[in-house]
């Protein structure tokens, strides 16, 4: 018979095995300063909005960068080739080393975790996440096809950053060098906020209008038909960023809107009440409980021309 210590030292091995199953490591992303890609709304079911924005942007990435030649396959072909054959624990080593860095290599798209409801962020390696989101309503608003069921709006951001003035401040002044610093436009600002409070519409536009006009004085508000509009999304902790040409023209990058625009232009009349109606819906079911409903982008920059006047 075996001793009892014995016995309860196979136990307490057998329990440590077991043990390790459940402390894994977690993969998941977070948003983070300094990302750069895709923000989107989508309609209840985050799962399959995430699978529609990869299928969406890999297949328009495809068309204008053509498809990532980087595959695992490649990668253990040329570490076997560096490593040569006549050591085996040589290439072994080289193969596992280099898997472990195509693990960690980080994708065209990824999606990262925003810690609120129906707002997906997608993250992005492309260097201008604009052209991509542009060639993207363009060819919907051609062809009339959204290609998704769940994504609601699918909007490029150029910056991330830190909830706060001074980094938003300097976060847009250097996104302002690259659009409002040449020559003279119109702009709007849109302004967004979920599951945050200390962040305030009214400030924020203020200060932002200044840094517009102290770029170029020849920029001037249009709350109708702005050339560009700064879209500002403030998500819990993180601020959202960017400047996009004719954002209200393609109806606030809304795929669905885009697909179904022919059908929704019975009349001036008509039109405007049919986005509005679709703007609180969205809003509704984004799950900002926590945030100030959002308004159209002309009750957004309203006190901007408060400022351009002052000035």
């Amino acid at each position: 018979m075996e001793p009892a210590t014995k016995k309860s030292k196979m136990v307490n091995n057998k329990f440590k095995q077991n043990k390790k199953k459940y402390f894994q490591q977690s993969k998941k992303q977070f948003l983070q300063a300094g990302q750069r890609g895709f923000l989107v709304t989508c309609n209840m079911n985050e799962k399959a909005c995430v699978r529609e924005c990869y299928n969406l942007l890999n297949h328009y990435a495809d068309e204008l960068y053509g498809p990532e030649v980087a595959s695992k396959q490649d990668a253990d072909a040329e570490a076997v080739k560096d490593g040569g054959g006549d050591d085996s624990d040589d290439v072994d080593a080289a193969v596992a080393k280099c898997r472990e860095i195509f693990e960690q290599r980080k994708l065209r798209f990824q999606n990262v975790d925003t810690g609120t409801t129906n707002c997906i962020f997608i993250r992005t390696q492309l260097e201008d996440p604009l052209a991509l989101g542009k060639h993207i309503v363009e060819d919907i608003t051609a062809t009339g096809k959204a290609m998704s069921r769940f994504v609601l709006r699918m909007v490029p951001i150029e910056a991330v950053c830190r909830s706060n003035m001074p980094d938003i401040i300097n976060t847009a002044g250097a996104l302002f060098d690259k659009h409002f610093l040449k020559e003279p436009t119109t702009y709007g600002i849109i302004f967004n906020h979920r599951y945050n409070n200390q962040i305030k519409r009214e400030p924020i536009i203020k200060e932002l209008a200044e840094l517009v006009n102290s770029k170029n004085m020849g920029n001037k508000v249009d709350l109708q038909n702005a050339k560009k509009s700064i879209v500002v999304e403030v998500l819990r902790g993180f601020c959202l960023l960017s400047v996009i040409d004719n954002y209200l023209e393609f109806k606030r990058y809304n795929l669905s809107e885009l697909a179904n625009a022919s059908g929704q232009k019975t009349s001036a009349e008509g039109e405007i009440k049919t986005n509005e109606s679709d703007e609180q819906k969205e809003d509704k079911e984004s799950g900002a409980q926590d945030a100030e409903p959002e308004t159209p982008a002309e009750n957004s920059t309203k006190s901007i021309e408060t400022v351009v006047a002052a000035n």
